[in-house]
């Protein structure tokens, strides 16, 4: 009984990588967790390649919804001051705002963004794989 239940559970939870969305601007993907947070990688809207780090949601696939998150891109960027998360920094960075449209794995987002310390100015829909 107990194997069957593990095997179960080990079913249902979707791998990291396993989170691919598709958008206007490319795929995002979930690459990595670290300290409680998800790690997203994507493509900005300049084409530059993108992290997307959103505190609280590792390891969460059953109670999603809204999440304030950060962004940093490898881009040339404009912000007064400089950003860096994981190796990677620059002057290319800004809050975010993700919103699941569902509480469970799968689920289609849209993600909210603005750079610096901007207000949230643009948006991205991202449908599941």
């Amino acid at each position: 009984m107990f194997r069957a239940l593990t095997l179960a559970a080990l079913l249902t939870t979707p791998a990291l990588a396993d989170e691919v969305w598709d958008s206007d601007i490319g795929a995002f993907v979930y690459e990595a967790e670290t300290d409680g947070a998800a790690v997203f990688s994507f493509r900005n809207f300049d084409g530059y390649q993108a992290t997307l780090v959103i505190p609280g949601l590792a390891g969460n696939f059953d109670n999603r919804g809204v999440h304030e998150a950060f962004w940093i891109g490898k881009g040339p960027g404009y912000c007064l001051g400089s950003m860096s998360y994981n190796a990677q920094s620059g002057n290319q960075w800004g809050r975010a705002l993700l919103q699941f449209d569902k509480p469970n794995y799968p689920t289609s987002f849209t993600l909210l963004m603005g750079d610096c310390f901007d207000p949230l100015s643009y948006s991205v829909r991202a449908i599941i794989r």
